[in-house]
């Protein structure tokens, strides 16, 4: 995980647990408030893989070149 992510997942765990408020996470984050929103639901449903994006989870649907 890079240093933004983790900064990202620090910032977000802090809103949840109502250390800091949304809208200074957004300012901190340079992020809009619906996004740390979004970062918020995703982190109460998937825990710290929120941060992780859903292209590097998933697998292609053809993993072998068609001969």
């Amino acid at each position: 995980m890079d240093t933004q992510s983790q900064l990202t997942v620090d910032i977000i765990t802090k809103v949840a647990l109502g250390k800091i408020s949304i809208t200074n996470a957004s300012k901190f984050l340079n992020k809009p408030r619906r996004t740390i929103e979004r970062y918020l639901k995703r982190y109460n449903t998937n825990g710290i893989q929120f941060v992780v994006h859903a292209i590097r989870v998933k697998h292609p649907r053809i993993k072998y070149p068609i001969q």
